[in-house]
């Protein structure tokens, strides 16, 4: 469920034209999903999957809680749908409905540098 605003934005996306760099931030890596058009945002920083808290070696994480593929949520830069996204495992951790455990998840605070391309 995304807010007002979040939707709004989203949709500027689809109204912006010329050059520059369209970065989305978003806490859910499916906003990927939701982008207006593909090629909308050239990169999608995002969270919440937490790498999964915990992770089978071979096979990735059991659960991921969202619709993101298992490698994408796993964490790290990847593309989906022609889109750069970056998902962050972070530091933390679910304390909510989730056991408050990492397994096989390092923490990770992540740095994307942009260059000139």
């Amino acid at each position: 469920v995304r807010s007002p605003s979040a939707g709004a934005a989203l949709a500027e996306l689809a109204t912006e034209e010329g050059p520059g760099f369209r970065l989305v931030l978003a806490h859910r890596p499916e906003v990927v999903y939701e982008l207006p058009l593909s090629g909308a945002a050239d990169l999608v920083v995002a969270g919440h999957t937490h790498g999964g808290q915990i992770s089978v070696p071979g096979f990735g994480p059991l659960v991921t809680l969202t619709s993101v593929p298992r490698h994408v949520a796993a964490g790290g830069l990847h593309e989906v749908d022609g889109t750069a996204i970056f998902v962050s495992t972070g530091v933390g951790m679910e304390r909510g409905q989730a056991p408050p455990v990492r397994l096989f998840v390092n923490p990770t605070v992540g740095l994307v540098e942009l260059v000139p391309g």
